[in-house]
Formats: C-alpha cells, sequence, structure tokens
C-alpha cells in the first residue's frame, strides 16, 4: 500500500536536480560537438558550440538567480527576477546578435544547441516519472 505522503514525496525533486542536469546538459553538448566535428563542417560545429555555450549559460544563470533570491530572502523577488532577467536576456541578445552578424553561423544548427538544456530536463522528467510509474505498477513479492 503507497501512502499519500510517498505518493507527493516521489512528485518533488531533490535538491541536486539542477546541477545534475547542468552537469548532464554539459556532457551532452561535448558529445554532440564532437560529433559534429567529425562529421559535419566547421560552420555546422561553431553554430552547435555557440547554441549549447548559451543553452548551458542560461541554464546556470537561471539556478543563480534562484538560489541567490531564496538564499537572501528578498522581500521584492519580483523586482529582483526582473532586473536579472532584462539584464540576461539583454546580453545574451547582444552575444546572439554578434554572433550571427560577425561569424557565418547556421541558425537552425544554433537552435538545435540551445535545445540541449530543454532535452535533458525532458529525458530526466521523463525518465523520473517512468520509474515511479514501474515502481508502483510493478510487485514483487519479497521472498526471504
Amino acid at each position: 500500500m503507497i501512502k499519500e505522503e510517498d505518493n507527493e514525496k516521489s512528485l518533488l525533486f531533490d535538491e541536486g536536480f539542477p546541477e545534475r542536469v547542468l552537469m548532464t546538459s554539459f556532457l551532452l553538448s561535448l558529445i554532440v560537438i564532437a560529433c559534429s566535428l567529425s562529421c559535419l563542417s566547421l560552420k555546422m560545429t561553431l553554430s552547435i558550440a555557440v547554441g549549447c555555450f548559451t543553452s548551458l549559460v542560461l541554464c546556470k544563470v537561471l539556478w543563480w538567480t534562484i538560489q541567490h533570491a531564496l538564499k537572501h530572502k528578498r522581500p521584492e523577488i519580483k523586482k529582483f527576477f526582473l532586473k536579472v532577467s532584462i539584464l540576461k536576456y539583454s546580453l545574451i541578445g547582444v552575444t546572439l546578435f554578434s554572433v550571427c552578424f560577425f561569424l557565418d553561423v547556421d541558425p537552425i544548427a544554433m537552435a538545435l544547441g540551445l535545445g540541449v538544456v530543454v532535452v535533458v530536463i525532458i529525458m530526466k522528467i521523463g525518465s523520473k516519472l517512468l520509474v515511479d510509474y514501474l515502481n508502483k505498477s510493478i510487485k514483487v513479492p519479497l521472498e526471504r
């Protein structure tokens, strides 16, 4: 019999989830860049690398913002998030514009690189839901 407390507990993520997402995203980015370097042109590899780097930076800044806001218990947390978001997206916008303007990059390959962190988050949540479902649905008797 599964208690409601255990059911609620399985839906929550632990504190190490964002760090694991960042590490997995970084490793997946390295693998994707290495594969594109061996199979695709330098233009495509550069585009994927820029997208992966931007995606990792956005994820890291978002996680830092959440940690900083919760650690200091800011009373005006909405203003803090707004200021950080405006600064973050302004810098990322200028960076992506500069990369697209001065370097020859493929926008589709860069979009694939930007999606690396999102793919990792979806895979991690999907795998957690699958494992929780299998743990609840498959009953194995204990034999001693």
